[in-house]
This record gives C-alpha cells, structure tokens and sequence, in this order.
C-alpha cells in the first residue's frame, strides 16, 4: 500500500510540473513548438540559457530527441542530464565555436553526435537525422552572447531557419 501511495504521488508530482511548464510554452523562445514538417516537430527553446532549463525541457519530451545544444568555453558539469539523455535524446548536436565536453559526456549515449560551427549547419544536419514522428529541440543550455545579442535573437535565428 505504502508503494502504491508513493507511485500516485510522483504521477501527481509530474503531472504538476507538466502542467506549469506547459506554461512556459506560452512565453516566446520558451519550448515554443515553431513548426511540424515532414512529421518532425521543431522547438524553440533558446531560452534555455542553462543546463537545468534544459534539464526541464527534456524532461517532458514524449517522442524521440535530436536535441540542438549550444557550446560554451566554460566547462559544465552534463552529468545532471545523463538519464534524460539515455532514455530521451537519440542524436546531438552542437553547434558553437568551442568543442565541449559534451561529447564526451554523451557521444557513448546517443546514436549520434556532431559538432558544428554554426546554427545553419546544426539545423542541416538536424534535417538529415529526424525521422517522422522525432522532435528537433533547440534548447542550447548556454548562453548566446558569444553569437547572438541574447536569446530572443537567437530563438528568432531558428525560427527563421525552419
């Protein structure tokens, strides 16, 4: 009885923190679901300027990930997304002018990995490697001052781009 009470709770627990970031999807460049083509869903989320807002973003993806991440010369610690990319993402891309640790944290996870020097060339790749009924999400995890004024630039890039 005791299991059963804790298994309730964590759905309800879920369903609530589904329910407010389903909230977010109202605010622009927050998992903003900018088109559908070819049965791939494509998200802006380029407001996710750190690891725990796409700790979130992943969190409620129901359907296969090609997640499009940023690259940053900091060194961060990926290991808080290890199991949301096991059993979430199937191929990375990031795209930057740093190769990160990234891939060495998760290229051993994924079907794929790549690195690409810009967001035009991320995209082109997401294009190749999404499959009918994938999403492609843009959440990069860092910020964009190094490419972008901020991230609303940057999420308007994207959504131009699709």
């Amino acid at each position: 009885m005791e299991k059963k009470k804790t298994i309730s709770l964590r759905s309800q627990l879920m369903a609530a923190r589904k329910k407010s970031m389903n909230l977010f999807a109202d605010i622009a460049h927050r998992l903003e679901v900018v088109n559908v083509l070819n049965g791939v869903e494509w998200i802006n989320d380029s407001k996710a300027t750190d690891l725990n807002s796409t700790y979130y973003s992943l969190e409620l993806m129901e359907k296969p990930v090609v997640w499009i991440v940023g690259s940053s010369e900091d060194e961060l610690d990926y290991s808080i997304l290890d199991k949301l990319v096991k059993y979430k993402v199937k191929n990375i891309i990031c795209f930057g002018a740093y190769e990160t640790n990234l891939k060495y944290s998760f290229a051993n996870l994924v079907d794929s990995y790549a690195h690409k020097g810009t967001l035009e060339e991320a995209m082109l790749t997401a294009k190749e490697w999404a499959v009918e009924g994938d999403v492609v999400l843009f959440s990069p995890a860092v910020s964009s001052f190094d490419l972008y004024e901020g991230y609303a630039e940057r999420g308007e890039h994207f959504k131009s781009l699709v």
